[in-house]
This record gives structure tokens, C-alpha cells and sequence, in this order.
């Protein structure tokens, strides 16, 4: 690719909204909602009935125009948490039509901050990473993100089913500034199609209405083209096909000579970029073509990755293990019941079937160990 193309892909840009709605969140993590007599009740599901408007010491239901006051009595036991710009029927109305859409801002700002402090970037880059522990069980921080209401609410309308999984644990990687020489990520689409990357498994044909997979990412220090924000093909998913292998495909790309010998994968204009600020969470159909960007900045730039599926696809990896520790650790005990709730389903997978899910699926190491090719007897 020649220098002329690198670094000019289009850029779609969300500022850090003015303005934002409300959840009204029981000690158990619900949502308040008002019901058509003006009755309030509680819900797990965050749709537009949960949104509510604060004006002041007011606050009024989106749908019904119920007033409460913030020091209603009604309210004990209530917290105030910031929900979207926008409404949930909005974003998914973007969702279905384009293949993906972002949630500006709409992690709370203590979540943000710990996720940096974790990834020791942003206002922590001095700071060394934790290798004692799992990085799952070193702040509360990455469940409540994993497990963010209207991201999954999204993901599951717009996979069209409520039972989905994670397909391996969530975890923070950091993009560090680019040397001019290092290896880059090429074009692929995420898992279970793999386009792009050679690896065993791969949906071999389209899938066409049924969806596969979404991949949330939290922007967790700001994303933008300078620092290495994520470039997208934005609408290839209706293509149903791998990216061209002019482009540079992931397969291709991490050969240690590729870039020396060919340059840098595909970066002109009819690559797109999504400049967000940290918090923000960004989802897309993972058939989508897309690479990591090239950090031109002087720091790393973080992010959390999350490949969603329904319950009937294989996980890439073994969650099991991260959740156990996670259930044994101090962090479990700062969640609240539908944090609990939402991460066991996320992460824990089960046979589906007449008996129900009883049995839980995981690594034989056992067997692993005994058929690594170190082992395997020929």
C-alpha cells in the first residue's frame, strides 16, 4: 500500500454527550419503570420503559410522565445512575439498520477510571500491571462493564435471542505506540467467522439473518485515529464474505516480514474510524471487517473486548476457570444481584438440551494435556 493511503480513513466522530438520561436502580440492580397507572415496579431488562429524565430534584418517566421527586420516600434505597443519550429503542432501531452503533459515554465514570487504572494507561501510565492475579478479579470495574445493561440488552434483540454467552473471558489488552517496525493487526472478522484468519472452526458459509456473534468494545482511554482506534468496514457484515486479500488479511499480516516487505494493512477512505471518548461503548455484527489501528501517540490506548454469541455456539475459550476464581475473590462481593446474575450467564456454559442446562461445559486438561503435541503418541 503506498504512504499516500495510510491514515486517511473516514472518520465518524461522537463527542462526549451533554445530556444524558437516568436509571432509577434498585439495591439489587433492576430498574425502576412506571406501569400505565403510574405504579412503579422493578425489571431486570433495560427497554425504553426504565428511561427517566432528571431536571433538577424532578424526575420524570420517559413513557408515562410520572413525576417523582429525588427525595420521595417512595425512593429509599434508590440510586440515581446515568443511563443513555439516546433511547434503547433508538440505538437498536441504528443497530439493525447499519450493523453496528456506539453508546457515547455511557459508562459511569468510576467503572472508567478503574479500567484505566487496571490497564495503567491514561492517568495511571506510570503505574505497573498487576501479574499476581487474574485480571478478571482485580476490579470490580470489569464485570460491571461486561455486563453493562444496554449493551447487552442490544446484543441480545439484535441476535435475536436472551440466552448468549461470552466467548472467553473479558479482558483489557493496551495498543502501545507503534514503532514503525512492529507487527500489525491485518483485516479479519471476529469469532465465529474468522474471515480473514487461518483457523480451524471458522463459519465456512454465510449465515445470512441468522447472527452469530457481536463484538462490544469499551473504549477505555479515548478513541481516536491518532492513538489507534479500531478500523471498521463499516456495513461489509451484509456482504457475507472475507475482506479482499489485497486489504491484508490477519492471516497474512503477522508474518514478522509483511510489513517490511508489503507496508501496512489497507488505511485509505473506504476504511472507516469511530472516534469516541473513554466510556464509550462501541457494537458491531462480528462479520464485520475490521483490524486494530496504528497508535501514532505517545501512550498506550486501552480497550475491552467482548465477543458475545448465543448459547449454541461453542466458546473460543474455556471461561470456567476465570469465573471460579472470580466467584472466590473479594470482587464477588462487591456486585450486586443482577451483576451476579448476568455474569454467570455470560460466562458459565452448559449443555443445552431436553434435561435442561444441568451440566456445565469445560477443559478436560486431563485430556488436553494428553493430546498436546508434545505428548500425542504417533
Amino acid at each position: 500500500m503506498s504512504n499516500d493511503q495510510e491514515n486517511t480513513e473516514t472518520i465518524t466522530r461522537f463527542p462526549r454527550p451533554k445530556d444524558h438520561f437516568v436509571f432509577l436502580m434498585t439495591i439489587d440492580g433492576d430498574f425502576l419503570l412506571s406501569d400505565e397507572k403510574g405504579e412503579l415496579a422493578a425489571t431486570s431488562k433495560v427497554s425504553d420503559a426504565v428511561v427517566w429524565r432528571q431536571q433538577g430534584e424532578i424526575l420524570r418517566h420517559y413513557l408515562t410522565d410520572k413525576v417523582c421527586e429525588v427525595i420521595d420516600r417512595s425512593l429509599i434505597d434508590i440510586e440515581i445512575v446515568k443511563g443513555p443519550e439516546l433511547l434503547p429503542s433508538e440505538y437498536l432501531r441504528q443497530f439493525r439498520l447499519n450493523g453496528w452503533v456506539c453508546l457515547p459515554d455511557i459508562l459511569d465514570a468510576v467503572v472508567v477510571d478503574n479500567l484505566q487504572r487496571v490497564a495503567c494507561t491514561d492517568d495511571y501510565s506510570e503505574f505497573q500491571p498487576d501479574t499476581n492475579n487474574r485480571q478478571l478479579c482485580q476490579s470490580d470495574a470489569l464485570v460491571k462493564a461486561a455486563v453493562d445493561p444496554l449493551s447487552l440488552w442490544l446484543s441480545r434483540e439484535y441476535m435475536g435471542t436472551s440466552e448468549v454467552r461470552l466467548a472467553h473471558t473479558p479482558g483489557i489488552g493496551v495498543l502501545t505506540p507503534d514503532d514503525g517496525k512492529r507487527v500489525v493487526q491485518g483485516w479479519h472478522s471476529d469469532y465465529p467467522y474468522h474471515w480473514g484468519i487461518d483457523a480451524a472452526g471458522k463459519v465456512p458459509t454465510p449465515s445470512g439473518p441468522t447472527v452469530m456473534g457481536v463484538q462490544r468494545i469499551i473504549c477505555i482511554s479515548e478513541f481516536t485515529r491518532h492513538s489507534g482506534a479500531t478500523a471498521f468496514k463499516l456495513g461489509s457484515h451484509t456482504l457475507e464474505k472475507p475482506p479482499p486479500e489485497q486489504w491484508g488479511l490477519a492471516q497474512d499480516a503477522y508474518h514478522p516480514k509483511y510489513r517490511s516487505d508489503k507496508g501496512l494493512p489497507y488505511g485509505g477512505a473506504d476504511a472507516d474510524v469511530i472516534e469516541a471518548p473513554a466510556g464509550s461503548i462501541i457494537l458491531f455484527d462480528t462479520r464485520t471487517w475490521h483490524r486494530a489501528g496504528i497508535n501514532r501517540s505517545n501512550r498506550g490506548r486501552a480497550a475491552m473486548l467482548m465477543d458475545t454469541t448465543p448459547a449454541y455456539i461453542i466458546p473460543y475459550s474455556d471461561t470456567s476457570q476465570d469465573y471460579k476464581a472470580l466467584v472466590s475473590s473479594d470482587i464477588y462481593g462487591q456486585l450486586n444481584q443482577r451483576e451476579k446474575t448476568e455474569i454467570d450467564q455470560l460466562m458459565v456454559h452448559r449443555f443445552l438440551g431436553p434435561a435442561g442446562p444441568r451440566s456445565v461445559i469445560g477443559t478436560d486438561i486431563e485430556l488436553t494435556e494428553q493430546l498436546s503435541p508434545n505428548n500425542r503418541q504417533r
